[in-house]
């Protein structure tokens, strides 16, 4: 398990440069030569970060994305069947953990932990899921 999955909390430390934590989760998983080591997140988790970044933390993010190591993983007709069984626990709370579910399913389907700063909506939504919190 050496990859991880960024949540829109660690996009944002990262873009806004206020996390030690998140640079060395990025940089030690970069420093891999001759394989990929993913750093993840999902199409919602980096919306919800651009929606709370001010215009010059942008391109910080864009350099980020722009890692061969990184995968962003989309909300698909194909995944939103799995992201769904994941937001079933969130029940009239769906629409708000949107972002969370996503992350959740990523996290199990690649049996990665999460990166956050805030791991209750995704412990809300599985109380097993993985967190390397970021202090």
């Amino acid at each position: 398990m050496i990859g991880r999955i960024l949540d829109s909390s660690a996009l944002t430390g990262w873009a806004r440069r206020t996390s030690p934590f998140v640079d060395a989760v990025v940089w030690s998983r970069a420093g891999h030569s001759g394989y990929v080591v993913p750093i993840v997140t999902t199409a919602p988790a980096l919306t919800a970060a651009l929606a709370q970044l001010p215009d010059e933390a942008v391109p910080i993010l864009d350099a980020l994305l722009g890692m061969e190591i990184v995968v962003v993983e989309h909300l698909t007709p194909g995944s939103a069947p799995g992201v769904a069984a994941v937001l079933k626990a969130a029940g009239p709370y769906a629409a708000e953990q949107l972002t969370a579910a996503s992350l959740v399913h990523a996290a199990r389907r690649r049996g990665l932990p999460v990166v956050t700063a805030n791991p209750f909506p995704l412990t809300a939504l599985d109380p097993d899921v993985e967190i390397d919190l970021i202090p």
